[in-house]
Protein backbone atom coordinates (compact mmCIF):
# COMPACT_ATOMS: atom_id res chain seq x y z
CA UNK A 1 0.00 0.00 0.00
CA UNK A 2 1.35 3.42 -0.97
CA UNK A 3 1.75 5.53 2.18
CA UNK A 4 1.93 8.85 0.29
CA UNK A 5 -1.29 10.87 0.42
CA UNK A 6 -2.16 13.10 -2.54
CA UNK A 7 -2.70 16.53 -1.00
CA UNK A 8 -2.36 20.20 -1.98
CA UNK A 9 1.11 21.68 -1.51
CA UNK A 10 0.19 23.53 1.71
CA UNK A 11 -0.75 20.22 3.37
CA UNK A 12 2.26 18.17 2.23
CA UNK A 13 3.58 18.20 5.81
CA UNK A 14 1.31 15.16 6.37
CA UNK A 15 3.71 13.17 4.15
CA UNK A 16 6.77 14.36 6.10
CA UNK A 17 8.94 11.48 7.41
CA UNK A 18 9.19 13.33 10.73
CA UNK A 19 5.39 13.42 11.13
CA UNK A 20 5.13 9.73 10.22
CA UNK A 21 7.89 8.92 12.70
CA UNK A 22 6.18 10.85 15.50
CA UNK A 23 2.81 9.20 14.87
CA UNK A 24 4.53 5.82 14.78
CA UNK A 25 5.47 6.32 18.44
CA UNK A 26 1.81 6.59 19.43
CA UNK A 27 0.21 3.98 17.15
CA UNK A 28 2.10 0.75 17.42
CA UNK A 29 0.72 -2.31 15.56
CA UNK A 30 -0.76 -5.19 17.52
CA UNK A 31 1.63 -7.94 18.58
CA UNK A 32 -1.10 -10.55 18.38
CA UNK A 33 -4.27 -11.12 16.43
CA UNK A 34 -5.34 -9.76 13.09
CA UNK A 35 -2.94 -7.16 11.79
CA UNK A 36 -5.51 -4.98 10.00
CA UNK A 37 -4.76 -1.76 8.18
CA UNK A 38 -1.74 0.43 8.88
CA UNK A 39 -2.78 2.71 11.76
CA UNK A 40 -0.43 5.50 10.69
CA UNK A 41 -2.01 5.40 7.24
CA UNK A 42 -5.52 5.53 8.79
CA UNK A 43 -4.88 8.46 11.14
CA UNK A 44 -3.22 10.48 8.37
CA UNK A 45 -6.24 9.96 6.14
CA UNK A 46 -8.49 11.12 9.00
CA UNK A 47 -6.33 14.24 9.25
CA UNK A 48 -6.61 14.77 5.49
CA UNK A 49 -10.38 14.42 5.82
CA UNK A 50 -10.36 17.17 8.46
CA UNK A 51 -8.20 19.48 6.36
CA UNK A 52 -10.13 19.12 3.11
CA UNK A 53 -13.67 18.79 4.50
CA UNK A 54 -14.25 15.32 3.09
CA UNK A 55 -16.85 12.84 4.31
CA UNK A 56 -16.25 9.21 5.26
CA UNK A 57 -17.77 8.19 1.93
CA UNK A 58 -15.15 10.30 0.18
CA UNK A 59 -12.42 8.43 2.06
CA UNK A 60 -13.89 5.15 0.88
CA UNK A 61 -13.84 6.29 -2.74
CA UNK A 62 -10.22 7.49 -2.51
CA UNK A 63 -8.61 4.75 -0.39
CA UNK A 64 -10.77 1.75 -1.23
CA UNK A 65 -11.27 1.12 2.51
CA UNK A 66 -14.88 0.84 3.62
CA UNK A 67 -16.03 3.99 5.38
CA UNK A 68 -17.19 2.11 8.49
CA UNK A 69 -13.58 1.03 9.06
CA UNK A 70 -12.56 4.68 9.53
CA UNK A 71 -15.53 5.30 11.84
CA UNK A 72 -14.67 2.28 14.01
CA UNK A 73 -10.99 3.27 14.07
CA UNK A 74 -11.85 6.78 15.27
CA UNK A 75 -14.23 5.29 17.86
CA UNK A 76 -11.43 3.14 19.29
CA UNK A 77 -9.20 6.20 19.58
CA UNK A 78 -11.99 7.99 21.44
CA UNK A 79 -12.54 5.13 23.89
CA UNK A 80 -8.84 4.91 24.72
CA UNK A 81 -8.49 8.73 25.16
CA UNK A 82 -5.83 8.75 22.44
CA UNK A 83 -6.42 12.35 21.34
CA UNK A 84 -5.93 14.10 24.73
CA UNK A 85 -2.98 11.90 25.66
CA UNK A 86 -1.12 12.54 22.42
CA UNK A 87 -1.86 16.27 22.55
CA UNK A 88 -0.44 16.56 26.07
CA UNK A 89 2.76 14.75 25.05
CA UNK A 90 3.25 16.87 21.92
CA UNK A 91 2.54 20.12 23.78
CA UNK A 92 5.04 19.15 26.49
CA UNK A 93 7.65 18.41 23.81
CA UNK A 94 7.03 21.86 22.30
CA UNK A 95 7.52 23.51 25.72
CA UNK A 96 10.75 21.64 26.52
CA UNK A 97 13.84 23.73 25.86
CA UNK A 98 11.95 27.04 25.92
CA UNK A 99 13.42 29.65 28.24
CA UNK A 100 10.39 31.94 28.21
CA UNK A 101 6.71 31.58 27.35
CA UNK A 102 4.22 34.35 26.66
CA UNK A 103 0.81 32.82 27.32
CA UNK A 104 -2.42 34.18 25.83
CA UNK A 105 -5.84 32.95 26.99
CA UNK A 106 -9.16 33.16 25.21
CA UNK A 107 -12.16 31.10 24.10
CA UNK A 108 -13.95 30.55 20.82
CA UNK A 109 -17.60 29.63 20.22
CA UNK A 110 -18.61 26.89 17.75
CA UNK A 111 -22.24 26.30 16.79
CA UNK A 112 -23.66 22.78 16.97
CA UNK A 113 -23.91 20.81 13.73
CA UNK A 114 -27.69 20.36 14.07
CA UNK A 115 -28.13 24.04 15.07
CA UNK A 116 -30.22 22.69 17.94
CA UNK A 117 -29.45 21.58 21.48
CA UNK A 118 -27.13 18.60 21.71
CA UNK A 119 -25.58 16.67 24.60
CA UNK A 120 -23.17 19.04 26.36
CA UNK A 121 -24.23 22.17 24.45
CA UNK A 122 -25.99 25.27 25.75
CA UNK A 123 -27.53 28.46 24.42
CA UNK A 124 -25.25 31.48 24.21
CA UNK A 125 -27.16 34.71 24.73
CA UNK A 126 -24.32 36.69 23.12
CA UNK A 127 -24.15 34.56 19.96
CA UNK A 128 -27.88 33.68 20.09
CA UNK A 129 -27.01 30.13 19.07
CA UNK A 130 -26.61 26.66 20.56
CA UNK A 131 -23.01 25.56 20.71
CA UNK A 132 -19.80 24.71 22.49
CA UNK A 133 -16.69 26.62 23.60
CA UNK A 134 -13.02 25.90 23.21
CA UNK A 135 -10.81 27.47 25.90
CA UNK A 136 -7.13 27.66 24.91
CA UNK A 137 -3.76 28.79 26.22
CA UNK A 138 -1.28 29.46 23.42
CA UNK A 139 2.27 30.75 23.28
CA UNK A 140 2.74 34.13 21.60
CA UNK A 141 5.88 33.22 19.65
CA UNK A 142 5.04 29.67 18.55
CA UNK A 143 1.28 30.30 18.19
CA UNK A 144 0.69 26.72 19.32
CA UNK A 145 -1.98 25.40 21.69
CA UNK A 146 -0.30 24.31 24.92
CA UNK A 147 -3.34 23.69 27.12
CA UNK A 148 -7.04 23.56 26.28
CA UNK A 149 -10.49 22.67 27.63
CA UNK A 150 -13.95 22.37 26.09
CA UNK A 151 -17.28 23.36 27.61
CA UNK A 152 -20.86 24.33 26.85
CA UNK A 153 -21.42 27.50 24.86
CA UNK A 154 -22.66 29.60 27.78
CA UNK A 155 -19.72 28.90 30.11
CA UNK A 156 -17.89 31.85 31.64
CA UNK A 157 -14.33 32.39 30.42
CA UNK A 158 -13.01 33.20 33.89
CA UNK A 159 -14.24 29.86 35.32
CA UNK A 160 -12.57 27.67 32.74
CA UNK A 161 -9.59 30.02 32.54
CA UNK A 162 -9.00 29.34 36.23
CA UNK A 163 -9.28 25.60 35.60
CA UNK A 164 -6.71 25.89 32.80
CA UNK A 165 -4.27 27.70 35.06
CA UNK A 166 -4.68 25.12 37.85
CA UNK A 167 -3.91 22.35 35.37
CA UNK A 168 -0.66 23.87 34.09
CA UNK A 169 2.69 22.85 35.64
CA UNK A 170 4.32 25.38 37.95
CA UNK A 171 7.79 24.79 36.53
CA UNK A 172 7.14 26.10 32.99
CA UNK A 173 8.94 29.42 32.28
CA UNK A 174 5.96 31.78 31.94
CA UNK A 175 7.08 35.41 31.66
CA UNK A 176 3.87 37.13 30.50
CA UNK A 177 0.14 36.46 30.40
CA UNK A 178 -2.44 38.21 28.20
CA UNK A 179 -6.22 37.96 28.20
CA UNK A 180 -9.29 40.09 27.56
CA UNK A 181 -11.70 41.69 30.05
CA UNK A 182 -13.53 38.41 30.53
CA UNK A 183 -10.62 37.30 32.74
CA UNK A 184 -10.62 40.42 34.92
CA UNK A 185 -10.56 38.93 38.42
CA UNK A 186 -8.29 39.69 41.35
CA UNK A 187 -8.43 36.08 42.52
CA UNK A 188 -7.38 34.93 39.05
CA UNK A 189 -4.42 37.33 38.96
CA UNK A 190 -3.29 36.38 42.48
CA UNK A 191 -3.44 32.68 41.62
CA UNK A 192 -1.11 33.22 38.66
CA UNK A 193 1.21 35.45 40.74
CA UNK A 194 1.56 32.65 43.26
CA UNK A 195 2.14 30.03 40.56
CA UNK A 196 4.57 32.07 38.40
CA UNK A 197 6.26 34.86 40.43
CA UNK A 198 7.31 37.87 38.39
CA UNK A 199 4.94 37.26 35.47
CA UNK A 200 3.64 40.33 33.55
CA UNK A 201 -0.15 40.52 33.37
CA UNK A 202 -1.91 42.17 30.46
CA UNK A 203 -5.57 41.94 31.46
CA UNK A 204 -7.67 45.05 30.81
CA UNK A 205 -9.80 46.33 33.68
CA UNK A 206 -13.49 45.86 33.10
CA UNK A 207 -15.77 48.88 33.24
CA UNK A 208 -17.98 48.58 36.33
CA UNK A 209 -19.73 51.97 36.64
CA UNK A 210 -22.06 52.68 33.76
CA UNK A 211 -22.53 56.40 34.49
CA UNK A 212 -18.81 57.17 34.53
CA UNK A 213 -16.64 57.81 31.52
CA UNK A 214 -13.48 55.77 31.10
CA UNK A 215 -11.29 58.68 32.13
CA UNK A 216 -13.35 59.26 35.28
CA UNK A 217 -13.21 55.58 36.19
CA UNK A 218 -9.43 55.55 35.91
CA UNK A 219 -9.33 57.95 38.86
CA UNK A 220 -11.28 55.60 41.15
CA UNK A 221 -9.58 53.55 43.86
CA UNK A 222 -10.81 50.25 42.39
CA UNK A 223 -9.20 50.92 39.00
CA UNK A 224 -5.90 52.08 40.53
CA UNK A 225 -5.63 48.98 42.72
CA UNK A 226 -6.18 46.66 39.77
CA UNK A 227 -4.02 48.59 37.32
CA UNK A 228 -1.15 48.72 39.81
CA UNK A 229 -0.60 44.96 39.43
CA UNK A 230 -0.86 44.87 35.65
CA UNK A 231 0.93 46.13 32.53
CA UNK A 232 -1.68 48.06 30.57
CA UNK A 233 0.46 49.64 27.88
CA UNK A 234 -1.29 49.48 24.52
CA UNK A 235 1.76 47.99 22.77
CA UNK A 236 1.76 45.07 25.20
CA UNK A 237 -2.01 44.54 25.16
CA UNK A 238 -2.12 44.50 21.35
CA UNK A 239 -0.19 41.23 21.33
CA UNK A 240 -3.40 39.54 22.46
CA UNK A 241 -4.64 39.72 18.86
CA UNK A 242 -2.36 36.76 18.11
CA UNK A 243 -4.90 34.36 19.62
CA UNK A 244 -7.65 35.79 17.41
CA UNK A 245 -5.56 34.89 14.36
CA UNK A 246 -4.93 31.49 15.90
CA UNK A 247 -8.66 30.75 16.25
CA UNK A 248 -9.30 32.10 12.75
CA UNK A 249 -6.74 29.73 11.26
CA UNK A 250 -8.05 26.84 13.34
CA UNK A 251 -11.52 27.32 11.84
CA UNK A 252 -10.60 28.32 8.28
CA UNK A 253 -7.62 26.04 7.61
CA UNK A 254 -8.23 23.12 9.96
CA UNK A 255 -12.01 23.36 9.57
CA UNK A 256 -12.92 23.17 13.25
CA UNK A 257 -16.70 23.34 13.51
CA UNK A 258 -17.28 22.05 9.96
CA UNK A 259 -17.34 18.38 10.95
CA UNK A 260 -20.62 16.48 10.62
CA UNK A 261 -20.55 15.30 14.23
CA UNK A 262 -22.78 15.88 17.24
CA UNK A 263 -22.44 16.25 21.01
CA UNK A 264 -19.67 17.51 23.29
CA UNK A 265 -17.53 14.35 23.28
CA UNK A 266 -17.10 14.56 19.50
CA UNK A 267 -16.44 18.29 19.62
CA UNK A 268 -13.75 17.69 22.25
CA UNK A 269 -12.13 15.03 20.05
CA UNK A 270 -12.23 17.38 17.04
CA UNK A 271 -10.52 20.12 19.07
CA UNK A 272 -7.75 17.77 20.17
CA UNK A 273 -7.40 16.44 16.62
CA UNK A 274 -6.90 19.90 15.11
CA UNK A 275 -4.47 20.86 17.91
CA UNK A 276 -2.41 17.72 17.27
CA UNK A 277 -2.32 18.61 13.58
CA UNK A 278 -1.15 22.15 14.36
CA UNK A 279 1.74 20.90 16.51
CA UNK A 280 2.72 18.28 13.91
CA UNK A 281 2.71 20.90 11.16
CA UNK A 282 4.94 23.17 13.25
CA UNK A 283 7.32 20.31 14.07
CA UNK A 284 7.65 19.30 10.42
CA UNK A 285 8.43 22.89 9.37
CA UNK A 286 10.95 23.36 12.18
CA UNK A 287 12.63 20.08 11.24
CA UNK A 288 12.88 21.15 7.60
CA UNK A 289 14.25 24.55 8.63
CA UNK A 290 17.02 23.16 10.82
CA UNK A 291 17.82 20.46 8.27
CA UNK A 292 18.27 23.16 5.63
CA UNK A 293 20.40 25.31 7.93
CA UNK A 294 22.51 22.32 8.91
CA UNK A 295 23.14 21.44 5.26
CA UNK A 296 24.20 25.05 4.61
CA UNK A 297 26.39 24.94 7.70
CA UNK A 298 28.30 21.92 6.38
CA UNK A 299 29.39 23.91 3.33
CA UNK A 300 31.22 26.51 5.47
CA UNK A 301 34.83 26.40 6.53
CA UNK A 302 35.61 24.87 9.98
CA UNK A 303 36.56 28.26 11.41
CA UNK A 304 33.28 29.88 10.30
CA UNK A 305 31.23 26.80 11.22
CA UNK A 306 32.40 27.01 14.82
CA UNK A 307 31.36 30.65 15.01
CA UNK A 308 34.80 32.07 15.87
CA UNK A 309 34.16 35.14 13.78
CA UNK A 310 31.07 36.12 15.81
CA UNK A 311 28.71 35.52 12.88
CA UNK A 312 25.23 33.98 12.83
CA UNK A 313 26.76 30.49 12.72
CA UNK A 314 27.49 30.78 16.45
CA UNK A 315 23.82 31.47 17.08
CA UNK A 316 22.90 28.49 14.91
CA UNK A 317 25.24 26.22 16.87
CA UNK A 318 23.52 27.21 20.10
CA UNK A 319 20.10 26.67 18.55
CA UNK A 320 21.17 23.31 17.16
CA UNK A 321 22.32 22.17 20.60
CA UNK A 322 19.13 23.47 22.25
CA UNK A 323 16.86 21.67 19.78
CA UNK A 324 18.84 18.43 19.54
CA UNK A 325 16.97 16.81 22.42
CA UNK A 326 13.65 18.16 21.15
CA UNK A 327 13.85 16.64 17.67
CA UNK A 328 15.36 13.35 18.89
CA UNK A 329 12.70 12.87 21.57
CA UNK A 330 10.42 11.28 18.97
Amino acid sequence: MNNTISLPLRFQWLNSPKVIGILNQFLQPKKRGRKGYNKIFMIRWLMAKQLLGWSYRDLQGITGIHYTTFIKFRGRLLRTFWFPRVFELLAQAAINGRKRLGLIADSSFVETYSKRQEIGSSYSGYKKKQGFKLHSLIDYRMRLPLFQLTSAGSSADIVFGSNLIRGTPEDIPVKSFLADKGYDSEEFVHEMSRRWPGVKFGISVRKTRGKMTREEEKKTRNYKLKAGERHLKREFLNKRSEIERYFSRKKRVFNLGEERTRHLKNFRANCYMTSIMEVLEWMSKMFQLFTRLFSQQKGLSPRRRRGWDGSDSAHFSRQEKQNKTFFNSF
